[in-house]
């Protein structure tokens, strides 16, 4: 992984400055930590930052042709590098061991065409001296960012934003309609969130010379080609060549010349990952594990223990103290996050991945790759049964969720309002096919996967040096799943058969079916609210004093102060005005970095000196007191038997009356919509009974005392059990 950026006019006087482009290349400093190389002509200027990981010594980029008239340069990687050589003339000559000159030579010999030989992710950008000619390719599901806008002294390229906005004629006007909020599956085009900036579209490359200066992009991929293809197998052979593929691609991804690591929840993904990796690999795997109350309680982390004792991985469980990331959540790590992610947008798991990358750093300084389990889910019916899912079987997750999505996402593209999607089917005769309509999703996925989680993926990892890669989002594997037919779909996917089936060829100790997550960890958002009120409770004043004062956006701090007091309010419905005002703080830092961009360069570092710390194995009985201990999630205020306890004003309670694999499942209503869906087990079940005769007692509610008799529990057990109810305003206590 590496950063590259520059400007291109074709005037035979390329105005850009030494400043300008020095600039540009140290806003990518932390993407490229290794290395600097620069180059200008009369028509192009270019700086590239190099992240050293294949041929260390002799992979300075860019790299050129013998006779010095191309050069290429290459932010990613090209997996498969060794085995195209053999598709070359015999009288190449490669001047580095590194896998990007490959990619020179291919275009030397086949042009553009060389895009579609190549596996791996990758932003490249080739230009040919003699015919003052500009080429730039991006991968094929978007893995690597490529960012370019028109200005009037040329376009403007490069890995990240944050570069493009060191150019004095780069575009800085926040684009309000890339916030539109919209289902994620439902993002046809990545924003860039800033007006005359495009993301580089995935898939596509674009030649500008001097009789071609407009940006028409090339498509030379499509997920269609597969969709539209029938796979002529069995089942059992679609499994057996699926877990040749996964293997495969896994083993490419061990491509380095440094140590890898992998992100090891104890899941499904990053086992299969984890096994692979450490089996194929002639080097030590690092495995790093968040632990934390979530990933405790869910059973994720035991299993993750036990599977590294088992297989011999280098184990690292990181203790993510929920106190101390509250408390210590500054106005300054709210602009480091909006910095990196270079978005508009705060979302949880984006700050976890970000903290997990330091701590990885922090453990393993000489760290520079990881492994991820992104992209297993989306293509092989990863969501179609999960903890707090509603769907009983394949169809009804087709009828309930697939259909839906696809509805919205193509009444979206053409143009129809949300409010019309009720009258208007754009969705292929309403897809009366239910596996005609996953197939349609696969193509959303695509699109979703650019939005958000390969986005936060490439931003936390590069921040602090290091490169993430997908061994799921191999071309060769998407375009496999694809092409399944669809009689296969519910036995392969439902559930996730197809990859289970293939941890289970690798891991023999695996466990068939991961364990229910217990207990207030379902879709149970309390400790994610507790961190997002917490957050304004830190930040808010600092930020006032700091942007509402100054800030050339219209905003209305007694409107911004009502906000506040309402999230600190403690009802039902604090969390949601916290995350909107979380929102609205980033919006307004993210204005302030598109027109000062060089304050956030100077100012936002990635030490990773505070970074969170190693969990001593042999303190592992211990885990469950320490996790248990936060302040932000339980009822810190005295309890009394005295205490009345309540449903608040206009909240329902439903019971859904599912009880199928011990657990009965609730659900919380204001006002009609859903706020709060969780599954008790039935050694919990007193608790189900409980909040039905609360609702028989809401005209004269009843103390503790009243309770701890009614249900033979005792008032200890009571206060452990709805004290984090009562935080989050989930039950009143009067």
């Amino acid at each position: 992984m590496c950063g590259f950026a520059g400007i291109v006019k074709f005037s035979g006087n390329n105005i850009c400055s030494d400043e300008t482009l020095k600039s540009m290349g140290y806003a990518l400093r932390f993407r490229g930590p290794d290395e600097e190389t620069t180059y200008r002509d009369d028509d192009l200027a270019f700086v590239f930052r190099r992240l050293s990981i294949v041929d260390i010594e002799g992979g300075t980029q860019p790299i050129w042709n013998e006779d010095r008239s191309i050069f290429v340069a290459v932010n990613g990687e090209i997996y498969n590098h060794l085995a195209l050589r053999k598709e070359l003339s015999e009288d190449r000559i490669f001047s580095t061991n590194s896998d990007s000159e490959i990619v020179l030579h291919l275009y030397e010999e086949f042009g553009v065409d060389a895009f579609a030989k190549l596996n791996g992710m990758f932003a490249i950008a080739i230009w040919d001296c003699k015919h003052k000619e500009l080429i730039l390719c991006r991968d094929r599901v978007g893995i690597k960012p490529l960012y370019i806008t028109e200005t009037d002294e040329g376009v403007v390229f490069g890995s990240e934003l944050k570069a493009l906005l060191q150019h004095p004629r780069c575009p800085n006007k926040l684009n309000w309609s890339g916030l539109e909020k919209a289902g994620l599956q439902n993002e046809i085009i990545t924003p860039s969130y800033v007006e005359g900036v495009n993301h580089f579209p995935a898939g596509h490359y674009l030649i500008l010379n001097q009789d071609n200066q407009e940006l028409n992009f090339n498509r030379y991929w499509q997920l269609d080609d597969s969709l539209n293809h029938r796979l002529n197998m069995s089942e059992s052979e679609i499994q057996e060549n699926y877990n040749s593929l996964i293997q495969d691609s896994i083993n490419k991804r061990l491509m380095a010349d440094v140590p890898v690591g992998v992100f090891f929840s104890g899941g499904l993904d990053s086992s299969l990952i984890a096994a692979v990796a450490s089996r194929l690999s002639s080097s030590e795997i690092h495995c790093f594990t968040v632990v934390d109350k979530a990933t405790y309680d869910s059973g994720d982390v035991q299993q993750a223990k036990n599977l590294a004792e088992q297989n011999g991985f280098k184990f690292y469980p990181i203790l993510f103290n929920v106190d101390e990331m509250i408390s210590e959540f500054s106005l300054s790590k709210l602009e480091q996050m909006i910095y990196l992610m270079e978005s508009p947008r705060f979302d949880l798991e984006w700050f976890y991945k970000s903290e997990l990358h330091k701590a990885a750093k922090k453990l393993v300084p000489s760290l520079k790759v990881i492994l991820l389990g992104q992209g297993a889910d989306e293509f092989s019916g990863g969501y179609s049964k999960y903890l707090g899912s509603s769907w009983h079987d394949w169809r009804e997750y087709i009828d309930g969720n697939i259909k839906p999505s696809v509805k919205f996402r193509l009444n979206k593209e053409a143009g129809i309002p949300e409010r019309f999607n009720a009258y208007f089917d754009y969705s292929q005769a309403r897809i009366a096919v239910p596996e005609n309509a996953y197939k349609q999703m696969m193509k959303a996925f695509v699109s979703q996967l650019q939005f958000f989680n390969l986005w936060h993926e490439d931003r936390t990892s590069s921040y602090y040096g290091i490169e993430s890669r997908v061994p799921f989002l191999d071309h060769r594997i998407l375009e496999f799943l694809a092409a399944i037919p669809a009689e296969y779909h519910e036995s392969l996917f439902w559930n996730k058969s197809l990859v289970r089936k293939a941890v289970a060829d690798e891991i023999e100790n695996y466990p068939r079916d991961h364990p229910k997550v217990p207990f207030f960890v379902t879709d149970d958002q309390l400790a994610i609210n507790a961190f997002a009120k917490g957050i304004c409770k830190n930040i808010y004043k600092e930020f006032c004093e700091s942007y509402l004062t100054t800030n050339a956006l219209p905003v209305s701090q007694e409107d911004f102060d009502e906000l506040f007091t309402l999230s600190q309010s403690g009802n039902i419905r604090s969390a949601d005005f916290a995350w909107q005002l979380i929102e609205l703080m980033s919006v307004v830092i993210f204005e302030r970095l598109c027109s000062n961009i060089s304050y956030f360069v100077e100012t936002c570092d990635n030490s990773v000196e505070s970074a969170f710390s190693l969990f001593d194995c042999a303190d592992w009985d211990k885990l469950p007191d320490i996790l248990n201990s936060s302040v932000y999630l339980k009822d810190v205020n005295e309890w009394k038997l005295s205490a009345k306890i309540n449903i608040p004003s206009g909240c329902e309670i439903v019971n859904l009356l599912t009880e199928e694999e011990d657990s009965t499942e609730l659900i919380w209503l204001l006002e009609g919509t859903q706020v709060l869906r969780i599954k008790v087990p039935l050694s919990h079940d007193w608790l189900v009974q409980l909040f039905d005769e609360m609702g028989r007692h809401r005209d004269s509610p009843k103390d503790l005392k009243f309770w701890s008799e009614k249900t033979g529990i005792a008032a200890k057990d009571l206060v452990n059990n709805l004290g984090r109810f009562v935080k989050e305003g989930y039950i009143s206590k009067l």
